[in-house]
């Protein structure tokens, strides 16, 4: 029977959010620069539509999809932005504590100052076994 427990547990992994949260930001920064090129040429098939009721359809059409895709590159940016800094917090959450293990069981070692907790279950963070394997318990 699966554990219960486990249903509920998820993985996060900092280096990917980074990775995607900075790719966002970098697509999203070059799509103004793209959609300044799609203006040009729906205006000028308006123009030679001149008189046409289309000509005002296609001119507003391309001048909304602009707007449209600016601010997806926005909103992606935006994104990736938070993406970042999401990394950034699960990094610094696991550095603290690691810090914060690693002072209790540093001062169980060396005499532990008053109301110092030690890990009896002599817990290993996963940064401590990256690169030597997978430690099964």
């Amino acid at each position: 029977m699966p554990n219960p427990d486990l249903a509920s547990q998820f993985t996060v992994n900092p280096a990917a959010l980074d990775g995607c949260g900075q790719s966002a930001q970098h697509i999203g920064g070059q799509i103004p620069g793209e959609t300044t090129k799609i203006t040009a040429p729906s205006d000028q098939a308006s123009a030679t539509l001149a008189g046409w009721q289309t000509a005002a359809s296609l001119h507003n059409c391309s001048t909304n999809w602009k707007t449209l895709l600016d601010k997806l590159g926005g909103d992606m940016s935006t994104c990736g932005s938070k993406l970042v800094q999401t990394a950034a917090g699960y990094r610094q959450g696991e550095q603290s504590a690691y810090a914060h293990l690693r002072g209790s069981n540093a001062a169980a070692a060396g005499g532990a100052p008053a109301g110092a907790a030690t890990d009896p279950f002599g817990t290993v963070l996963a940064s401590e076994t990256a690169g030597a394997g997978r430690k099964d318990r």
